[in-house]
């Protein structure tokens, strides 16, 4: 699976831009600011449907336009799939595979299994529990359709329970038989979910252990740590026994929606005593299980996205990661870098085709794709 063709309209820097990519390597360069980033950014909307870096989809439309377009070729096999995203302004996103609706968004997530891996992830890091749960949601989730509409189940529940919550304090009366409904719902599917992050993580954590012994050269230990309301708890208990709590303070203060997966470094937190070079092993590592944890479940190597990895990675990380390159681990690869000529390097190390692209303000200018032939 690779995705053959791209074709950007009034998408963020983009008036008109048209790519062939190779089944391979596919090099972005350019300036910073010319749009290399966008092309991903383009790539993964054509796979979840949104953003990878903003989640507002009107603020990707070109300024002085009213809608973007991207579309995408997709070559699975002998086959070809075409998709269409569009979003307009005051009329919302469509999205068309092979000209054929799709009134889910939710069924379309994990059809085109990508890794993006930015310099943002180091963020996982330090940023609250939501922003984990949302990594290791997004994965289970491109694999498992029912996950997904278990997770969105769940929130939709525990929206309408903290709303009732609000309306006891604010109209001064309690429902009871009402809350019931919802605490059954809520543990309904909060049941499934925990016990599906569990599963998840008896595969994904053994993946990101070994990827970091082997990035870090087995230098010091690391872990992953799920924690969960519902590791000591059944959800229904919890939810009785916090009732109180939950009513006096309008929102629903336990459950899988408060879950957290806790980075650690040698039995401490990674973001207290993990250096930098640590850290940004630990990401790698977790991307990388994430890449292999979805060609494991979806039988076929995911698109790899990688964000200005020459300036962000030091020379041993970007050399083992260029060895799996080499080794053929991954399969269709988009880099984006400041100039060309790093890139060549990884393209005669890893002797595979690759295709260059030069991105000058949002235009594709005319490159030659063969290292060996430019002076």
């Amino acid at each position: 699976m690779h995705l053959s063709q791209l074709s950007l309209t009034h998408f963020k820097n983009y008036s008109q831009a048209n790519f062939r990519f190779s089944p391979n390597l596919n090099i972005l360069f350019g300036k910073n600011g010319a749009g290399k980033t966008n092309v991903l950014d383009a790539i993964y909307y054509l796979s979840i449907t949104k953003s990878y870096f903003n989640s507002v989809d009107h603020q990707q439309i070109l300024q002085g336009d009213t809608y973007f377009v991207v579309e995408g070729i997709v070559n699975r096999a002998e086959l070809e799939e075409t998709t269409r995203l569009v979003f307009q302004k005051g009329q919302g996103k469509t999205l068309m595979v092979n000209n054929n609706p799709v009134e889910k968004f939710s069924a379309h997530i994990g059809s085109l299994p990508l890794v993006m891996i930015a310099p943002g992830d180091i963020q996982l890091i330090y940023e609250g529990s939501e922003a984990r749960r949302k990594f290791f949601d997004l994965i289970i989730s491109q694999c498992n359709a029912m996950y997904l509409h278990e997770l969105m189940q769940y929130q939709r529940t525990l929206d309408q329970r903290n709303k009732l919550l609000k309306d006891f304090f604010e109209n001064r009366y309690f429902n009871r038989e009402l809350l019931e409904v919802y605490n059954t719902q809520l543990s309904v599917s909060g049941t499934y979910l925990h016990r599906e992050r569990l599963k998840f993580l008896q595969v994904f954590r053994p993946m990101f252990l070994e990827n970091y012994q082997k990035i870090a050269s087995g230098a010091e230990s690391v872990d992953l740590i799920y924690e969960s309301d519902l590791n000591k708890h059944l959800f229904a208990h919890l939810l009785r026994d916090t009732e109180s709590a939950d009513i006096d303070l309008l929102r629903t203060t336990r459950g899988i929606h408060k879950d957290d997966l806790v980075f650690m470094l040698d039995h401490n937190l990674l973001k207290k005593f993990g250096s930098q070079g640590q850290q940004k092993s630990f990401i790698i590592a977790l991307k990388l299980a994430q890449f292999q944890y979805l060609e494991q479940m979806k039988g076929s190597k995911p698109i790899l996205l990688l964000d200005d990895i020459f300036e962000k990675l030091d020379q041993s990380r970007l050399l083992e990661l260029f060895k799996w390159v080499s080794e053929g681990v991954f399969g269709q690869i988009f880099i984006t870098d400041t100039q060309h000529e790093r890139s060549d390097e990884l393209v005669k190390a890893a002797g595979l085709p690759a295709s260059f692209f030069e991105i000058v303000n949002g235009e594709v200018l005319p490159f030659e794709t063969n290292p060996s032939l430019r002076k």
